[in-house]
């Protein structure tokens, strides 16, 4: 293998590229203080960067269970671990969230305090909160799923997609790289053709995922047969440069997830398949710089808590300054200058990835921990046969 394989057999440049996404969705997220903000480009098509997750999330799984998901104790072993991945984190900000509307109910019924954003229980009542129990958000129209901590569709969509997944290599092995690629394009085929506004979360996640996981195979086979010889050609060094760039006009060109922002799902491949298939070099080297897989480790921390974050910012930015507020993107805000929205926009940044490490050292890292522990001392098959 040509890439940097760190303690715990992740590659660390595709660890980096992840959090570096993260990050652009950080931004994405972040109201507008100032006009600037969403007038740059590539930060107004940031959220394209969730499609980016989805193939890199396809071929780190294809990678690690694509051939070993051969009975029905492994697929539920490989459910569980997945359950113990993502759901502490998401369950944790759920409850964040529910005692942020409770907060604002308190408010405004005891004190006359009216929210800036919707009413206290309207969009997070109790169906809301029943679909983010079960995870299953993704299935209902965007506007919907947008309750609560609106990031987690795609933590919805993805552990729906597991399951898929692992059905398909356990009972469709022999035929599952045809499979991936009639629902990679039957999938992209629709989002093109019919430009869905409402119910795409899981076209874009069963998209973006079976495109990693042909991805996966194709370099897995690659460095099967050929042992990446030929491909060590400094052309290909030259590739991780090129895709980002791609990545990053298409992203800046992105009017929705449709038409040229469906290439995200190619450039993404092209992406993963120059860093796994080149030998060491410049670039590779600075991807996998300590500070850039820090960002990729508690990337999905960052991802999940910035929401929450950012409310509690928001409110800290009132009643500090009390400054005139326009309604952007829907979204009642307050108005800096560039240079204070600037300053602020970095003190949101750093506070972020503060509270992402310390989410990943207590909720996030110790429970995918234990569901290992448990998934080994083989109480998984203990459950199955009781």
């Amino acid at each position: 293998m040509n890439q940097t394989i760190n303690s715990r057999n992740k590659i660390d440049e595709l660890e980096s590229i992840r959090g570096l996404a993260a990050l652009v969705v950080v931004l994405y997220h972040i109201p507008g203080w100032h006009p600037f903000l969403h007038h740059i480009s590539f930060i107004r098509g940031g959220g394209l960067m969730v499609d980016l997750f989805f193939v890199l999330s396809g071929f780190v799984i294809f990678s690690a269970y694509g051939n070993r998901l051969n009975s029905g104790a492994a697929f539920i072993k490989f459910q569980f671990l997945r359950f113990g991945r993502l759901y502490p984190v998401h369950l944790v900000f759920l409850l964040v969230y529910l005692a942020i509307e409770t907060l604002k109910y308190v408010l405004q019924t005891h004190y006359g305090i009216q929210s800036h954003s919707k009413a206290p229980f309207v969009q997070n009542d109790f169906a809301a909160f029943i679909r983010e129990v079960l995870l299953i958000k993704a299935f209902w129209p965007n506007e919907t799923a947008m309750a609560f901590n609106s990031p987690a569709w795609s933590i919805s969509a993805e552990f729906y997609t597991y399951i898929l997944f692992g059905l398909i290599v356990l009972y469709l092995n022999k035929f599952k790289l045809l499979i991936f690629t009639i629902i990679s394009i039957v999938c992209i085929a629709t989002l093109m053709l019919y430009k869905p506004e409402e119910y795409n979360f899981m076209l874009r996640c069963l998209s973006g995922f079976f495109i990693g996981c042909i991805t996966a195979h194709v370099v897995k086979t690659t460095n099967e047969r050929s042992g990446s010889s030929y491909y060590g050609l400094t052309l290909n060094a030259w590739l991780i440069p090129l895709s980002i760039f791609l990545i990053v006009w298409i992203t800046s060109q992105s009017k929705g997830y449709f038409g040229v922002s469906l290439l995200i799902y190619p450039l993404t491949a092209l992406l993963i398949a120059s860093i796994t298939l080149s030998k060491q070099n410049i670039f590779k080297k600075l991807l996998a710089h300590k500070s850039l897989v820090w960002l990729g480790t508690v990337s999905y921390s960052l991802y999940m808590s910035h929401g929450a974050v950012l409310w509690c910012f928001q409110q800290f930015l009132r009643v500090v300054f009390h400054r005139p507020e326009l309604m952007v993107r829907d979204i009642s805000t307050p108005q800096f200058h560039t240079a204070e929205a600037g300053f602020l926009m970095l003190a949101f940044m750093a506070i972020c990835l503060v509270v992402s490490q310390l989410t990943f050292m207590y909720i996030e890292k110790p429970f995918r921990e234990k569901s290992r522990e448990f998934v080994n001392a083989g109480k998984i098959q203990t459950i199955k046969s009781k």
